[in-house]
């Protein structure tokens, strides 16, 4: 083959590959922008066999935004921060009620341009866990904080009602299995008031959540 035959086959070689190659990738950085992100599925089996847990999906169909979203280091949460919603006074127990509450919640983060809900965890009056945000992604729960943080919110304003019975019962169960899971550390469980400028997670609530840190 000639030098001239070589150049020839070679021009019509990337050619071809040219008119191949969707026009979606000749532009930088956009290949990976249109390729689908899948959040991925949580294993919550060390939970789920320690206690009942309502999955995401049993509670609303919308899905979080990935791109909006950081994605945790495997094993590295070193604390627990507790909230309340801090809204209204809320004792629903019944289970439609309670999912009116936490669309509630999801839709005012999503209001607020989050990925997602911002709590890992959401505990209703009745004492029933409910799964928000995968543990595959740092939580938005405490503005500047939120790394190595597994954010739990009860539903219910606890400066104006004190949390029943279940829910502090139903708390400590389950920072009681996330913190041997993770090994947190004593000391390291919190309100949000310890890490930020803020009433929660309640008068009527905190209490509650300083005893976690001296039980084993």
């Amino acid at each position: 083959m000639t030098v001239e035959n070589h150049r020839q086959s070679r021009r019509e070689f990337l050619r071809a590959m040219l008119l191949a190659t969707p026009a979606v990738a000749l532009v930088p950085g956009v290949i990976q922008a249109s390729a689908p992100r899948i959040a991925p599925v949580t294993d919550l089996r060390f939970l789920t066999e320690a206690m009942a847990v309502r999955r995401r999906h049993e509670w609303t169909s919308i899905k979080p935004n990935p791109r909006r979203l950081r994605a945790a280091s495997p094993n590295l949460y070193t604390r627990i921060t507790l909230h309340h919603t801090g809204t209204d006074v809320i004792t629903a127990t019944s289970e439609p009620a309670v999912i009116r509450c936490l669309d509630g919640v999801l839709g005012g983060h999503l209001n607020r341009n989050f990925g997602d809900i911002g709590y890992h965890f959401l505990i209703d009056y009745a004492g029933r866990v409910w799964e928000g945000r995968s543990l595959a992604y740092w939580g938005a729960h405490v503005s500047g904080e939120n790394e190595q943080n597994i954010g739990i919110v009860l539903l219910g304003n606890y400066e104006r009602q004190r949390p029943s019975n279940p829910q502090l019962n139903t708390m400590t169960h389950l920072v009681h299995v996330l913190r041997h899971r993770y090994g947190v550390r004593r000391g390291r469980i919190y309100g949000h008031i310890d890490l930020g400028r803020t009433l929660c997670p309640g008068k009527y609530l905190y209490p509650g959540v300083q005893r976690l840190n001296e039980l084993a």
